[in-house]
């Protein structure tokens, strides 16, 4: 679904809470296929649009988290989301934002992978943007389950969305909590986007086949 429309129902399930609440995931930034873990297209698009009683995780960006310590816990300050990262898809983004926990980052998980195993995120801390708490993190991992949030005294049961950077791993962490049909796929660009039309080709000879629908293809004789 892309941004627009997966925006769109966030900002619905927030404002109506007869709707059922959604589970997002950003495949497209999944460290456990490389990503960065730290875009922010969907962070950007939700806080403008003043989606609420959300939860986002996790996201990497270790600079963030000492600036967070700084702040100390409570503190406000101004968070500049990937102030050291130089990936093309990895864009700067500005907001005020307030600590509302500090943590070591580690735990014993309870669901999915994680179950029974110990977690250690580094240094971590969660941050509220207005209506959307962000749990960022030190050690670049994916969100493989609750434990995530849960070790940070978030819920994703309570929340109205939550959002997480992975691409699969992550439903059997929250099957418990959310099905198949409460599940989106957000399309935004990043390092394992499955969407080829989101990568910036260079020396691609053209049309081709599948970001050109209408590409003709004679085959050579025999």
């Amino acid at each position: 679904v892309g941004l627009e429309q997966s925006t769109k129902r966030a900002l619905e399930a927030s404002r109506n809470p007869s709707l059922p609440n959604l589970l997002f995931c950003d495949p497209a930034d999944n460290p456990g296929g490389g990503g960065r873990g730290n875009t922010t297209y969907v962070l950007k698009a939700f806080a403008e649009a003043g989606v609420e009683n959300a939860l986002f995780g996790v996201f990497n960006d270790a600079a963030l988290v000492d600036a967070a310590y700084q702040a100390g816990l409570d503190g406000q300050f101004r968070a500049a989301f990937n102030s050291a990262e130089t990936n093309e898809f990895s864009l700067p983004f500005e907001a005020n934002v307030v600590v509302e926990k500090l943590s070591d980052g580690e735990f014993v998980g309870e669901y999915g992978m994680v179950a029974g195993n110990t977690v250690r995120l580094g240094r971590s801390c969660v941050l509220a943007l207005g209506g959307i708490k962000i749990v960022v993190i030190s050690i670049r991992q994916q969100c493989l389950s609750n434990d995530y949030f849960t070790h940070f005294g978030l819920d994703s049961a309570a929340s109205r969305c939550t959002v997480v950077k992975s691409r699969g791993h992550f439903r059997a962490g929250f099957q418990h909590l959310f099905p198949p049909e409460r599940i989106v796929e957000i399309d935004v660009p990043g390092l394992t986007s499955p969407n080829l039309i989101n990568f910036p080709w260079k020396q691609l000879p053209r049309p081709v086949y599948p970001m050109d629908p209408e590409t003709q293809w004679d085959a050579p004789p025999v």
